[in-house]
Formats: structure tokens, sequence, C-alpha cells
């Protein structure tokens, strides 16, 4: 019997595109209103301080991903470093907070698409997302790739389009009482933005179907990342800028905040294009997130780590179909049940202190060939910045308790 292997279809285009798409979503669109409420103006320096430890971490998953070309990368990084029984548990860790955080981008999805037909139940709208693109991701990479480049047009445009349209409204007034939050509402926000930056190790889930893996997987990563921090740091001050603080980290602004400062700004039409661009974005990242999870478990599963039922691919789609219907089915029940505040507080924690283990994978695994190669110092930062930022939201968690 001819065993079915992944196709190799992500050239430099649709991995960058990938990266891209795991990135960009529900967290500028979703999470800037909440992350705004913790620091007030000073935001900025938090979406600046999140993507510099972004950057760091994805150097070393950029060198891991040239380096380890076999799918489910995040999982087999740890698995190869520290050995099967750290890997197990990392590997579980992994899919748990990716899947909440997956569940948290459907229901920003769903909150942008309330913003424009409020009768619909959030809840209810996240799950039926969640069913959806786990039945586009089961048919294959070839066809959710390019339903995923489509989406990334689509939402780096919105976000320019943000970024151009708001700037002759922004007043410096809305930028006095700048540090109003002190330290300690920077690092708050900071922990909280990070989630934004979650889905640049995504392309490395899906290694074995990346043309060319080991030159075209860290170009892509590094370029995402450098793309997505610009975006990032200058739609908040936009947003900032034009509207203020206090209202974007309002009631009212908070679950879809980017398209009710166009609102508020009197705009209806571009009310309108910014919800679509909100919902084309969050549905790519959720795309990109359920892919990421299938694989792992894909992987976990040929490493005979989970059963060997989740290992087999579809014989004409060549997916792991039985992975991707079985979380797919497990979020969308999630999605009925989770609000927002609480799943991005969760999955802010697992992703920095996975990324903290990946970073300390790259410092292990740092003498492996035959790939792209960082400097010891750059994991070493990584893994500080992310345990610092665990540490420090942990601490202020015990001290309100």
């Amino acid at each position: 019997m001819k065993k079915t292997k992944f196709e190799k279809v992500l050239g430099n285009f649709s991995a960058t595109a990938v990266s891209i798409g795991g990135i960009i979503g529900s967290g500028i669109f979703f999470i800037i209103g909440m992350a705004t409420g913790e620091a007030g103006p000073a935001v900025i320096l938090s979406l600046i301080l999140a993507g510099i430890i972004a950057l760091l971490t994805s150097l070393s998953f950029a060198s891991l991903g040239s380096k380890i070309v076999k799918e489910g990368g995040e999982y087999q990084f740890v698995y190869i470093a520290f050995g099967p029984a750290i890997g197990f548990i990392a590997g579980l860790f992994w899919i748990f907070s990716t899947a909440i955080a997956a569940v948290t981008v459907s229901i920003a999805f769903a909150s942008y698409l309330s913003a424009l037909l409020p009768f619909l139940p959030i809840n209810i709208v996240a799950a039926l997302a969640v069913l959806s693109f786990m039945m586009i991701d089961a048919i294959g990479l070839r066809v959710s790739s390019k339903v995923n480049n489509a989406l990334v047009v689509i939402k780096v445009s919105v976000l320019i389009f943000f970024i151009i349209f708001t700037l002759p409204f922004i007043q410096l007034s809305n930028f006095s009482n700048f540090f109003s939050a002190g330290s300690k509402g920077i690092f708050a926000a900071t922990f909280l933005i990070f989630f934004a930056y979650a889905g640049f190790g995504k392309l490395t889930a899906a290694s074995e179907e990346v043309k060319n893996p080991k030159k075209v997987i860290p170009r892509a990563i590094m370029v995402a990342v450098a793309i997505t921090t610009l975006l990032y740091v200058l739609s908040g001050v936009s947003s900032v800028g034009s509207v203020g603080a206090a209202k974007l980290s309002s009631e009212q602004f908070r679950n879809a905040p980017f398209a009710f400062v166009m609102l508020d700004l009197g705009f209806r039409e571009a009310f309108l294009v910014i919800a679509l661009g909100a919902l084309t974005a969050t549905a790519s990242v959720l795309l990109i997130q359920m892919l990421g999870i299938s694989r792992t478990i894909y992987a976990m599963s040929k490493n005979r780590q989970l059963p060997g039922f989740f290992s087999k691919l579809h014989p004409k789609f060549k997916t792991p179909y039985r992975a991707e219907i079985i979380i797919g089915i497990l979020m969308a029940i999630a999605a009925l049940f989770l609000n927002a505040r609480s799943v991005v507080t969760l999955t802010s924690l697992g992703i920095l202190s996975y990324y903290a283990l990946i970073n300390l994978a790259a410092l292990v695994l740092k003498k492996q060939k035959n790939g792209f190669d960082v400097n010891p110092l750059i994991p070493t930062f990584g893994f500080l910045f992310s345990t610092l930022l665990v540490v420090y939201y942990l601490l202020m968690i015990t001290m309100h308790l």
C-alpha cells in the first residue's frame, strides 16, 4: 500500500502569507481596546515591547524551522531538544493554548460580525465559524493557502486604509498623560498584546508542505514579523491619536475598536470597510491556527505520543482530517461558553510560556548544521523577556487574590 505524503504547496509568497495570516487578526483588531484600558496612551510602547519579544523569538523559530523540517514544528523542536517526556507535556500544552487562542479568534470574528448585524448571538456565530474553517482546512492546504493568501491581502490593505484614513484626525492632546498608567499598566498591556503576535511560528507546523523549507521558512517568518510590527505600531498610534485612549477602551468600542473609531469619526462607509476587513483578518488567523493544531496532533501521533488514529492522512486531500474534525468540534463547543477576557489572558500566558521553551530549544540545538544560524544572545534574551513577562503577570494575579 502506497504511503500518503504531504504535498509541497507553499512557496515564498504563500509561506509569508501563512505567517502574516497567523499573526494579523484578532490581536490588533480586537485586543487593542482591552490593552489600551490597561496602559492608556502608552499602549504604543506595549506594542513595541511585544514586537521586540516577538522578533527575538521569531529568529529562534526561523533557525529551528530551517534545521528541523518536520510537520508539527513547534512541538518537534521541544521534543528533539528535551526528549519525549517534556515534548509530550509541551505538545499537549501547546495544543491546548493554541486551541484556546483559536476560540478567542472565533469570538473576535463573531464580535465584528455582531457589530454589523447586532441581532446575531456572538457565541453561536463563533462556534459556526470554527466548524466552517475546520472544513476548509480538512479539504487541503492547497485550497486553504489560496483562501489565506486572499484574506491576507485584504486585511493588510484594510489596516493600511485605517492608518491613512485616520491620520488627519490624530490630535497630540490624545497622547497627554502618556504614562498615566505607569509601568504596571504598560507591562500588563504588553502581556495581553503578545496575543496579537502569537502566530508567526504556525508556518513551522506545516514544514513538510513548504517548498525549499531551509530557505523559505526563515525568510517568511522574519518578513512577516517585520511587516506586522510596523502595521501594529502605526495602527496603535492612529487609533489612540484619533479618538483618545479613554474612548478606545470603553465598553462600546471594546468588541470592535477599529470599526467604532470610524463610526465615531462620522464615517459609516469606512466603518463597514473596517468591520468587513476585520472579519477577513480574524478568519485568516482562525484558518492558520486550526491548521497548526491539526499538524501538531499529527506529529505527536507519528511520534507515538498520541493514538495512531490521528496519523492517517486523507487519501485525496492529504490532510490529517481526523485531528481536524475532532479538534474542530471540541473548539466549537468551547466557543459556545467562553468569554473574550478570560481566554485572552489564558492564551497569552500559554503562548509566552511555550515561546520561552522554544528559545531554550534554539540554544540547546544551536550546533545543528545545514540551517539558518542565530547568535546565542538572541534566544537567550528571547527566553528571558518571555519568562519575565510571565512571572510578572503571575505575580500581579497573586497580589490581587
